[in-house]
């Protein structure tokens, strides 16, 4: 009995630490990022500021994902089309220039993460699209604002980014 209080309390242990240095790779898919148990509810808080609404392959867009008056720990941010966040495959260009809260991805360079679980009002991040991207463009992303009870905001989505002409 004792043996298995001590595996229930280390099991509890690890789900309240989250993933304090990115987001595992089982978040690749689909963006979810596996906290348990999960609060949320309510309207996303979560918004980009964003340099452009239009891009070019080989051009950057710099951009910050923030929430007026609120704190988050995690996050993980990818560019692609709005509708398909079901595989990494879907994540196009590159993300350039990190600063030293922000690393790129286990899915790949397409995608971006947090290096700590210390509480951020904002994270600004530089992305370079393809030299193939095309067609309408959204920078997305899944926020966590709490490891345990997990309380994380999936689906913060930037305004269209069109190709330019």
């Amino acid at each position: 009995m004792l043996l298995f209080s001590v595996v229930v309390v280390a099991s509890f242990l690890c789900l309240g630490a989250g993933f304090p240095h990115g987001a595992p790779s089982i978040a690749c898919k689909g963006m979810v990022p596996g906290h348990l148990p999960t609060v949320t509810s309510g309207t996303n808080p979560f918004r980009f500021n964003l340099s452009s609404n239009a891009y070019k392959p080989g051009e950057t867009i710099q951009g910050t994902l923030y929430a007026p008056g609120q704190m988050f720990k995690g996050f993980l941010i990818e560019v692609g089309a709005e509708n398909d966040v079901s595989s990494e495959e879907t994540a196009v260009g590159e993300f350039i220039n990190l600063d030293a809260s922000i690393e790129k991805h286990v899915c790949g360079t397409a995608a971006v993460t947090h290096i700590n679980n210390n509480e951020k009002s904002s994270v600004s991040f530089t992305w370079k699209a393809s030299p193939d991207a095309k067609g309408t463009l959204y920078v997305r992303a899944t926020v966590v604002q709490q490891f345990f009870p997990s309380r994380y905001w999936l689906g913060a989505f930037s305004v269209p980014l069109n190709p330019s002409k």
